[in-house]
């Protein structure tokens, strides 16, 4: 009668019995529970086969969630930067639209000055036009009061007069001797 020989089957069997009780699928093992049959060759191919197959279904299962888990990641992700991107274009769009307003609100405020001043400047040719301003005319005259003098006092303070006038004290580089700083102290801050 001829032999039947081992199947990969059996050798699945077996193995699993052996990975259940907690023990180690080795192939003396694998031979010893399977009733000493079989050559070690036959079922270390067997056992790698077996091996690769698990890797094999195991690797496409892990390869479909990590490809899942990856997609569900980006789409939360793209969600997140498409809000965020959003929200700083609605802040954007309010800030230019308050500074637009605020930008109109002066240039109103310019036209209405201008507008304003216009006025006033076509009343005051109106009332020049008309001769309202007697005391105007295209001559210059010379100014004879107050601090118009400037070059005559100057020219006095060179030539040697004594002017004690503020304008003659700049003009001399304040080296006037016009008033004693320690005579304005006060009484009892004379010591220091």
């Amino acid at each position: 009668m001829a032999r039947s020989g081992l199947t990969k089957s059996q050798v699945r069997t077996c193995r699993e019995q052996l990975l259940a009780e907690g023990r180690y699928p080795s192939v003396d093992a694998l031979r010893l529970a399977l009733g000493n049959t079989g050559s070690k060759s036959t079922i270390h191919r067997f056992l790698k086969e077996l091996a690769d197959e698990d890797t094999g279904l195991d690797a496409g299962i892990r390869r479909e969630d990590t490809a899942r888990s990856l997609h569900d990641f980006v789409d939360e992700l793209a969600d997140r930067l498409h809000g965020d991107a959003q929200q700083r274009i609605r802040r954007l769009e309010a800030a230019h639209r308050e500074a637009l307003q605020e930008k109109e609100r002066e240039l109103a405020a310019l036209r209405a000055t201008v507008a304003r001043l216009e006025a006033r400047v076509e009343a005051l040719e109106e009332e020049r036009d008309a001769g309202g301003f007697p005391h105007l005319d295209d001559s210059p005259s010379p100014v004879t009061t107050g601090f118009g003098l400037f070059s005559s006092r100057l020219a006095a303070s060179r030539s040697g007069g004594r002017d004690i006038s503020p304008f003659s004290m700049m003009a001399g580089g304040a080296r006037s001797e016009a008033f004693d700083v320690d005579s304005m102290r006060p009484p009892a801050l004379k010591f220091l």
